[in-house]
């Protein structure tokens, strides 16, 4: 078995990307799931943003949840669904 060492600073680093990859997958999987199972009556863009809104709302959008969400065309810089 091989053992790593790593600081402080890369282990925090790590958690925050992986805090980060977290959120933005139950973000896309939210988005899917408004695409899926919405009526005709509901629009998806209404909903979808209501999505992103909830997820600002509890400020679980930082910084790299934000760039992986423009980096895959979700929203723009402006917070507006793409």
């Amino acid at each position: 078995m091989r053992r790593l060492i790593v600081t402080k600073k890369q282990l925090n680093e790590f958690i925050e990307a992986k805090k980060a990859e977290k959120v933005f997958y139950e973000i896309v999987e939210d988005l899917h799931k408004n695409g899926k199972f919405l009526n005709e009556s509901i629009s998806k863009t209404k909903a979808n943003k209501a999505v992103i809104e909830n997820y600002r709302r509890k400020n679980l959008i930082t910084p790299k949840v934000f760039e992986m969400l423009v980096k895959s065309k979700i929203i723009n810089e402006s917070y507006e669904i793409l």
